[in-house]
């Protein structure tokens, strides 16, 4: 077959890039052009868009109205020994840039500054190619600390982050950021919820949302936001976080009992908002007191809906236990009079971050429902920092997911833990997909704040944790010889290091000598990796250890009751 002009021909660079003036496309011929370097050591030259192009050269296109092609999306299309990258707006030249190095040049990028690639002096793409893709949300949003530590990381996984979204950063519970309580409570309390006979002006109370001052008083703020950042059309106005902190007075109350939902109050005063700024995007929460929609009222085009199920538990899909099939209603409710809805899913343990957490299984299903009922925005907040179960394997799975939902889960999890773990790659995937097998076996929930005490007669018993050291200590034998991978799993380890550690607090582990040992190996590793904190508070490894010596593992001076005579 008919090959297309080589790129690099003997280590030295055949083709060019073409890009045009755009910020996009401009960061796009970079990227490329980096990592042609980075496999044959060629420095492809980047020249001007008008220059005549030749056999070998990669056109940019910059942003071409093309049907069928959305925000994001792009088309690479090889001819005559040419291959055009044409942008549907916004990152899609820079995506397809990264699919061009991912599926044609063997390039794949699994973590912070953690890639791999083949070497070679020679670089020929095929002919033929043509290939369009379209992202499944428009605003794909997820949690790993690569993100903060290696700029391609967000790019490679086509991820966004609120700051380049929401004007002024303002995207979740922004009640208390728009009108302070602190600047605003004590001249104006009756703009806050009334609650039980009387005004509550903290940080975490709502506004009164039908008091017309309020209103003003919100405008005026959201004016001058938007004005400050005239390049955003979106903002979040939200809830403060807390439960059932909405306002009570009568007016309020009035609303809500008309709307048979406390959402219809806060979608009446947003489509006010919409009305206001028509050219505007007002994204608002659909959370806790909010989740279930209003009986009436609809939103407006331009009010989006971010519906959270902060309440539901994770062992199964959605659809399958009781708090997913609450959420699933409301998911419903709100399809039923919104296409414009963002929906905010919880894949993390805010209690025990480094704690095993399985729920790979659940993650596909429940990103094609969001799908099917409207969704176009996601964040899916998974556990992503350092030393938290599996976060690197997790953010890759998710950031997939996010782009094309039809992927496998499995092929995508095979893909990464032989290719980030190498030779230890099949026995991480064993460990993983039998922790998950033993959940479910156990017929206990998975949630947001669990402890791995609560899983100690289910997928974490004695004899499932003893299969699981088998497997990692498998996994590290594998990789002996070679330090990076080595270190991948023994981080990869920490999660299950933790989990024995609660449970053997929890039961009186009755070897002291062999648990503090534990506990010397697990504060060294977390160290070694950088693992800041254990749970949202903020606890970090050494101040936990500290603790567990000092509650469990300290000599106690003899109890003088002990064997003593009772007389009663």
């Amino acid at each position: 077959a008919r090959a297309q002009g080589n790129l690099v021909r003997k280590g030295a660079g055949q083709g060019r890039i073409l890009p045009p003036a755009g910020a996009a496309e401009q960061q796009a011929a970079e990227l490329l052009r980096d990592f042609v370097h980075r496999i044959s050591g060629a420095d492809l030259p980047v020249v001007a868009a008008e220059t005549k192009p030749r056999r070998g050269d990669i056109i940019l296109e910059g942003v071409v109205p093309t049907p069928g092609l959305t925000e994001d999306g792009f088309r690479l299309r090889e001819s005559d020994g040419r291959l055009y990258v044409r942008s549907g707006g916004d990152k899609g030249s820079i995506y397809g840039v990264v699919t061009l190095l991912e599926e044609y040049l063997g390039v794949h990028y699994w973590a912070s500054n953690e890639y791999s690639l083949t070497p070679s002096s020679e670089i020929t793409l095929p002919a033929g190619i043509d290939r369009t893709e379209n992202p499944a949300f428009r605003h794909r949003q997820t949690q790993c600390y690569a993100i903060g530590e290696d700029p391609i990381y967000k790019l490679w996984f086509r991820l966004e982050d609120p700051s380049e979204v929401f004007a002024g950063n303002l995207w979740v519970h922004t009640f208390n950021r728009l009108l302070p309580a602190a600047r605003f409570g004590g001249a104006h309390p009756e703009w806050y919820s009334w609650i039980n006979g009387e005004r509550r002006t903290g940080r975490a109370s709502q506004w009164c949302l039908t008091n017309d001052e309020v209103f003003e008083a919100a405008c005026t703020q959201l004016d001058s936001i938007f004005r400050a950042h005239p390049d955003r059309r979106l903002i979040s106005v939200s809830q403060n976080d807390g439960n059932d902190t909405y306002c009570h007075c009568p007016s309020c109350m009035r609303v809500i009992e008309e709307e048979g939902a406390v959402s219809g109050l806060y979608i009446r005063f947003l489509n006010r908002l919409a009305e206001r700024f028509p050219d505007k995007e007002f994204s608002t929460l659909a959370y806790l007191f909010t989740m279930h929609p209003p009986k009436h009222v609809r939103p407006h085009r331009n009010v989006n809906i971010m519906l959270c199920d902060i309440d539901c538990d994770r062992e199964v899909p959605l659809t399958e236990n009781a708090s997913g099939r609450d959420f699933m209603r409301a998911l419903e409710g709100w399809s039923a009079i919104s296409d414009n809805i963002f929906v905010w899913d919880y894949g993390i343990n805010f209690d025990n971050m480094v704690a095993p957490f399985p729920n790979f299984h659940i993650l596909q299903p429940n990103i094609r429902q969001f799908l099917d009922h409207h969704a176009t925005m996601h964040f899916s907040q998974i556990g992503g920092s350092k030393g938290g179960d599996f976060s690197e394997m997790r953010a890759y799975v998710v950031s997939k997911l996010m782009w094309n939902p039809q992927q496998r889960v499995d092929s995508l999890m095979r893909s990464f833990t032989d290719g980030y773990y190498g030779a230890a790659g099949p026995f991480i995937y064993d460990y993983e997909r039998t922790l998950e097998g033993a959940l479910l076996a156990s017929g206990q929930r998975l949630w947001i704040y669990d402890s791995p005490v609560s899983h100690k007669d289910g997928m974490l018993n004695a004899a499932c944790r003893k299969r699981y050291n088998v497997l990692f200590d498998a996994a590290e034998r594998a990789v002996a010889g070679d330090t990076t991978l080595l270190r991948r799993v023994r981080r990869a380890r920490l999660p299950l290091q933790y989990a024995e550690l609660e449970i053997a607090r929890a039961e009186g582990w009755q070897d002291k000598e062999q648990l503090r040992g534990m506990l010397d190996l697990f504060e060294r590793r977390t160290a070694e990796f950088g693992v800041r904190t254990l749970n949202e508070r903020n606890n970090s490894p050494a101040d936990y250890c500290a603790l567990y010596r000092s509650r469990y593992l300290a000599e106690r001076p003899a109890n003088l009751a002990s064997e003593a005579t009772v007389q009663w």
